[in-house]
């Protein structure tokens, strides 16, 4: 007889976003091991996932809510966990270990509440770090009593888990300085598939022809536009540079995607020549296109992001074999992760003129030498694969099942 576990997770499936596929291969991949029980919201996405890979599911309704505004988020997130909670209360006594997340930040409150009325394991992923997460966004002042309160709140809620799997070195500090001596921390990077992600030549892909730019050098950004990704750093910097060789590709959607595109607009009517293009939002199946339309991968994060978040993007550019050029802060995961390996470059952020020299710079070289001559993709096999990363994952839910 396998142990049985839940999962519970927000989102999951492999064709709806990063955190669903994230969460998507971590049940496949303990389903070898485990009887598991999957708790998620009814969409089409759970569905087909559980049809396709023979995974049990105990479906919640799904709550839809405007997640770019606070009040309607807070009160969609509250909906969603009183639907959560009830369902996992039925369920927690046949299982050895609850496996959930931070998202929704207002279910792992509960959650943490109810592990002091009813006694069970629990591993927690840690992908974003309460409420420090909440000042970079600019949605509370570090010197509020507000900002106080919730510390001690977040204190609370770190320490009720066994076990923390955090993504990030950085992140580890920062969550050892919230946890009590009952709880431990383990780092686990994050992964990409290099089996559903790898290289191609930029001269046959799509939206480079499309473009019609074979013979320039293209810097990438991918993914999330919201407010944490230093996008108008990214962007300040750009309209600094000077090289006219070099092209900048955004694709994706967020928060600040309507600012985002008026202030292209602006860059390229300065320039008089198409600078920058906005691509659109690529569905997840196209994303290996979207990946390999560069030859130069931004990864950038706004400042205060010290320990908060790792973004997802940098291993599938990796997995893609694109080179990375880092904006964030020093002794950060993937600051660290440069340093280690030679994977690109690195700037701190809101400079966005040391940032603008470095991209005319890094163009300059590839335009007279070529591509740069890494492997990211090497590395990322030999040294932090997706079954490497899984694997520690199901060590870590076994240490749980035995304490």
């Amino acid at each position: 007889m396998k142990d049985k576990i839940i999962i519970l997770s927000e989102y999951i499936g492999e064709n709806h976003n990063s955190t669903a596929y994230y969460w998507a291969q971590i049940v496949k991949s303990l389903q070898a091991r485990y009887e598991v029980l999957l708790i998620a919201p009814h969409t089409p996405h759970v569905i087909e996932f559980s049809a396709q890979y023979n995974v049990t599911i105990a479906t919640i309704e799904s709550v839809s809510y405007d997640k770019n505004h606070l009040v309607p988020r807070l009160w969609g997130q509250i909906k969603q966990t009183l639907a959560f909670i009830s369902t996992l209360r039925k369920e927690l006594n046949s299982c050895q270990v609850l496996f959930s997340g931070t998202n929704p930040i207002v279910t792992m409150l509960a959650i943490s509440l109810l592990r002091k009325l009813k006694l069970f394991r629990w591993v927690l992923l840690v992908h974003d770090v309460f409420p420090n997460n909440l000042v970079p966004a600019k949605i509370i002042r570090k010197e509020s009593i507000l900002f106080k309160f919730l510390l001690v709140l977040s204190k609370f809620m770190y320490s009720a888990p066994d076990r923390l799997i955090c993504i990030g070195r950085d992140m580890k500090c920062l969550l050892d300085d919230k946890i009590d001596e009952k709880t431990s921390t383990r780092f686990i990077p994050n992964w990409a598939s290099t089996d559903k992600i790898f290289s191609s030549p930029k001269s046959d892909n799509k939206i480079i022809r499309e473009l019609g730019w074979e013979q320039n050098i293209v810097f990438q950004f991918f993914g999330n536009m919201g407010r944490l990704q230093g996008v108008y750093n990214l962007l300040n910097a750009i309209e600094l540079t000077s090289d006219v060789n070099a092209r900048f590709i955004f694709i994706g959607d967020g928060s600040e995607l309507m600012e985002v595109e008026k202030y292209i607009s602006l860059i390229n009517n300065k320039a008089g020549y198409k600078k920058i293009h906005y691509y659109g939002r690529l569905a997840i199946n196209d994303n290996l296109i979207g990946l390999n339309a560069c030859d130069i991968a931004f990864v950038s994060l706004a400042n205060d992001m010290y320990g908060l978040g790792v973004p997802s993007k940098a291993y599938f550019s990796m997995a893609a074999d694109k080179p990375i050029l880092y904006v964030g802060e020093r002794k950060s995961e993937l600051e660290i992760l440069l340093s280690e390996y030679d994977l690109g470059w690195f700037c701190e952020p809101d400079n966005p003129v040391k940032l603008a020299g470095l991209m005319d710079k890094i163009s300059l070289e590839c335009t007279i030498n070529g591509a740069p001559k890494v492997s990211p993709r090497d590395i990322m096999i030999r040294h932090f694969s997706e079954d490497m990363s899984l694997d520690e994952i199901g060590n870590v839910i076994d240490e749980a099942i035995q304490v």
